[in-house]
């Protein structure tokens, strides 16, 4: 038992010395990949928001109420803890937790 686990920790010692820039590539890979993803996720998500707002400011305009940003429904006062709520959404949302 001692000698397979000795034998098997210099075989991955071998392999992880020849292939260490192939570890290296695929990694910064990884991370580039993330990154786009990341990216392109906060652009669409930008995208919608002015998509949005630009609806929301014309219904608003014809219809004379206010429409609340948070959840489309008509503006009313909020409560101490859906304040609190709201608060917390947005410091945990990827949008705002990248910019």
């Amino acid at each position: 038992m001692k000698e397979a686990i000795i034998l098997f920790n210099k075989e991955v010692r071998a392999v992880f010395e020849k292939s260490t820039t192939w570890f290296i590539i695929l990694l910064l890979g990884q991370l580039v990949t993330i990154w786009l993803v990341i990216y392109v996720y906060l652009e669409i998500e930008n995208s919608n928001y002015h998509y949005y707002m630009n609806t929301k400011t014309s219904l608003e305009g014809i219809h004379n109420i206010k429409i609340d940003n948070y959840d489309g429904r008509i503006e009313k006062d909020l409560t101490t803890e859906e304040l609190l709520v709201r608060k917390q959404n947005r410091k945990w949302h990827l949008k705002y937790m990248f910019k």
